[in-house]
């Protein structure tokens, strides 16, 4: 593809060399660029590319996009600085008979590339995007879960894995970089699937990942202070804002009318705008199309269930229509989640059946996940890492009236100490014991990191323990558990790696629970023989 076609949505200046320059592919990692690719350079918040325009040169690089600001005229050269490289635009032209293009933005002109490079895959699919603070990996499994059970092939792009219609590949991002969205994207039309179901998160947004899409349907959950500190967002003001913009990316937003904040979601929205509810209507905004009532929470030998009904405001004479639905995903955080999915599938004309099975079948990997096999006692793994999940989470396992409530949790490094002491303060407040451990300390000391946890724990007066090998921790939660306990095992969910020092090394909560049961078992064998 010549250069000049992947650059028709852009405004750019072309500063050296030749806009006929035929390119192979697109890249933003220079260790990865081969002959005839199109190096972007983007400022990231460990490195800036443009350093690394050198190596990608001589990687093979056939054109090389850089941003406004880091070029100076000269009186007969156009020169190229970065913080510790200086290059001549004519020199990178004669020795390595590259293009150099100027655009604004490096982030917001790769994703469009990205996209004229792929052909606009977007477009010939059905894009749902969901964003929220909580909440979008299980309400994409769902969504997904019920337009495959009405027969659309659907591709998932998410926190957990990408799903492609053919193969499923594990994720890095909530929201892949542009080029491999696009390629994601590209793939699920080439193996026959009509839509795509994909989280947006709001760095997703934010780093402009997005641009060039436009979706058929945005979802907005819910929002709360998180991911505010260096290297996320600056301000909550910032986060919102941000999560906002999926609804100027959409045709139709599906609104949380029961978040406090869904007025501020919509301010600058270029969408139709429908809504779903627990309380019936949001008093900021109209009536909401979709609702629950008689919501029921049970537990039954050892796994815990959702049962409620699933009310649909028709409009006009018609009224309304009901139907009762069962999840094996417990909570009323998680009956938000199934409202959200049922009000994209009544875009589709699912059947009510269809949406019944669906809900009733659908499981998440490590989201609210079962993973006990005694029915004396109830052994969950979540996702939940930050205030607001983990909050949502122990007030919902609290309606089961479990004997006990006992949770496991630490929190990552490298991330603010403020969320640290709040998850403390949460934990020791709504749950019976904490044991505080280690969750991805990266290049901090994991003591330190509990440190920040145990003064929010503290101050509740919470019984808990500290033991920051999590492997012991969590033979230590599944040994103590009696008989109608409900013991969660909060923060890794899906991940199957602990990461330290910038390394991650292979550990699975699943595997750490069968092992910790195994132990258990061979301890109550041995105390029966003896």
């Amino acid at each position: 593809m010549q250069l000049s076609r992947l650059l028709k949505d852009i405004t750019y200046e072309c500063v050296g060399g030749s806009l006929m320059t035929p390119v192979s592919g697109l890249c933003y990692h220079s260790g990865k660029v081969k002959a005839g690719s199109l190096f972007v350079c983007i400022r990231g918040y460990r490195s800036d590319g443009h350093e690394y325009v050198g190596e990608a040169l001589e990687n093979g690089a056939a054109a090389v996009m850089v941003e406004e600001g880091s070029l100076v005229s000269a009186a007969k050269d156009v020169i190229f600085y970065t913080e510790n490289q200086k290059w001549c635009v004519s020199e990178i032209v004669r020795r390595y008979g590259a293009t150099v293009v100027a655009v604004k933005d490096t982030r917001a002109a790769l994703a469009l590339a990205a996209a004229a490079f792929y052909d606009y895959p977007a477009g010939k699919l059905k894009m749902i995007g969901i964003t929220g603070t909580k909440g979008k990996t299980t309400t994409a499994f769902l969504t997904a879960g019920i337009l495959r059970e009405a027969g659309y092939k659907t591709g998932v792009i998410g926190t957990i894995w990408i799903d492609n219609g053919r193969e499923i590949d594990m994720a890095e991002h909530t929201t892949p970089e542009s080029p491999d969205l696009q390629r994601y994207l590209a793939e699920m039309v080439e193996n026959g699937c009509v839509c795509c179901v994909m989280e947006v998160s709001s760095q997703g947004i934010k780093m402009r990942r997005v641009d060039g899409i436009r979706f058929d349907i945005g979802v907005f959950l819910n929002i709360g202070p998180d991911h505010i500190g260096k290297g996320e967002h600056v301000s909550f003001s910032e986060y919102l804002y941000c999560k906002s913009r999926l609804m100027q990316r959409a045709k139709i937003g599906i609104i949380n009318f029961d978040d406090p904040n869904a007025p501020r979601i919509l301010q600058g929205h270029t969408c139709s705008v429908e809504g779903f509810s627990r309380r019936g209507a949001g008093e900021a905004l109209s009536k909401a199309a979709v609702r629950s009532a008689d919501e029921a929470f049970y537990m039954i030998q050892g796994k815990l269930y959702s049962c409620f009904k699933i009310i649909r405001e028709q409009g006009g004479l018609r009224g309304e229509k009901s139907f009762t639905v069962q999840m094996q995903l417990p909570g009323s955080f998680n009956i938000y989640n199934a409202l959200a999915a049922v009000s994209v599938a009544f875009h589709f004309s699912v059947g009510e059946g269809q949406i019944e099975r669906a809900l009733r079948r659908q499981m998440v990997p490590g989201r609210c996940e079962n993973v006990s096999d005694s029915g004396d006692y109830v052994i969950l793994i979540d996702y939940a890492h930050n205030e607001m999940s983990l909050e949502n989470l122990l007030a919902t396992l609290r309606d089961f009236q479990p004997k006990r409530l006992i949770v496991l949790f630490g929190c990552g490094g490298n991330r603010s100490g403020l969320r640290r002491s709040r998850m403390g303060e949460t934990a020791g407040r709504l749950a019976d014991f904490t044991i505080l451990t280690s969750d991805n300390p990266r290049r901090e000391d994991p003591e330190r990191i509990l440190d920040d946890i145990e003064a929010g724990i503290r101050e509740t007066g919470g019984a808990y323990v500290r033991i920051a090998d999590r492997r012991e921790a969590v033979r230590h939660a599944v040994v103590s558990a009696q008989e109608g306990d409900i013991v969660v095992l909060a923060g890794k969910g899906h991940e199957a790696y602990q990461e330290i020092d910038g390394k991650k090394y292979p550990m699975s909560e699943h595997e750490l629970v069968t092992d910790a049961i195994a132990y258990r078992k061979r301890r109550e064998g041995v105390a029966k023989e003896g």
